[in-house]
This record gives structure tokens, C-alpha cells and sequence, in this order.
């Protein structure tokens, strides 16, 4: 089966992570991209990397916003993403299984149409967390909201 350009562009964007962590240049990444097999047209790639990187940026500041009160107009903006509703949010919930057990971490993605507090966030979690994952009978103990994405198109 043959790559396509969107499963290639997923991929790379997954690295860009890491490589703007490292303080990789776009040009050195765009390079080692092509060795992989991963490039696709430049100007989408370098687009990719603003928008990868300024949501690096902001990654972690939702977390300082009141509970009663939307994100500031300076959320990460997502150039070119093809995002099923304009905004994302990615929320990190610490779940135990049994009392006495360490909390373990993970990432809930967000979708709305419009902005959401960061209470409102929260609020959606513990409604819907049986819902996302209904095998599992976890207790949430924390939802710390991360990042918001809003979709420019």
C-alpha cells in the first residue's frame, strides 16, 4: 500500500515535536525528512513547523487560566489542519485504578465549537469519562487542561 501525502505529513508532524525540542533548525529537519521518505511540499512543511511550534510554545500555559474564564484570543492557531471542530483542547487526566495505587497520566483530546473554560473542560471529563472508557473503572483524581489549538482556516 502506497503513503499518502496525509499519512506522510501525521508522521512528520509527530517528529517536528522532537526535533523543535532539540532546537533543530526547519531546513535540518526538512532535509532528514527527505532521506526518511517523509517530505512532502515545502511550503506545507514549513507551515507545519510555525504551527507545531508555536503550540510547543504554549503547551502548558491553559493551566494558569481561572476556571470561570476563556483563553485569551493568543490560543496556539492551527494554519492548514484539517480539525473536525475550530477548537481542540488536549486535557491531562490522572486516573487510579484502587485507593492507595499511584496516579497514572494521560492526554484527553477536546473537540467544540467554541471556546471553552477551563472549568467547563473539567466539567466535560468527569461527565463523559465513562463514556471514552467504559472497560475500565478508573477514579479521576486530577484534570489539568494544557493546551488549546483553534483552527484557522
Amino acid at each position: 500500500m502506497a503513503d499518502t501525502t496525509g499519512s506522510k505529513r501525521a508522521a512528520a508532524i509527530l517528529f517536528m515535536k522532537s526535533a523543535l525540542a532539540r532546537g533543530e533548525s526547519a531546513s535540518r529537519f526538512i532535509t532528514r525528512m527527505k532521506t526518511v521518505g517523509l517530505s512532502y511540499r515545502r511550503t506545507t512543511m514549513l507551515a507545519d513547523w510555525r504551527t507545531v511550534g508555536s503550540i510547543e510554545k504554549k503547551t502548558g500555559l491553559l493551566r494558569y487560566v481561572r476556571k470561570d474564564r476563556l483563553p485569551s484570543a493568543e490560543l496556539a492557531r492551527a494554519e492548514g489542519w484539517k480539525l473536525s471542530r475550530e477548537y481542540m483542547f488536549k486535557v491531562k487526566v490522572w486516573t487510579r485504578l484502587r485507593p492507595g495505587e499511584a496516579p497514572v497520566a494521560r492526554f484527553v483530546n477536546i473537540v467544540n465549537d467554541r471556546p471553552m473554560t477551563p472549568g467547563e473542560m473539567e466539567e466535560q471529563v468527569r461527565e463523559k469519562w465513562g463514556t471514552w472508557y467504559p472497560e475500565k473503572r478508573e477514579q479521576i483524581t486530577a484534570v489539568i487542561p494544557q493546551t488549546a489549538i483553534h483552527r484557522i482556516s
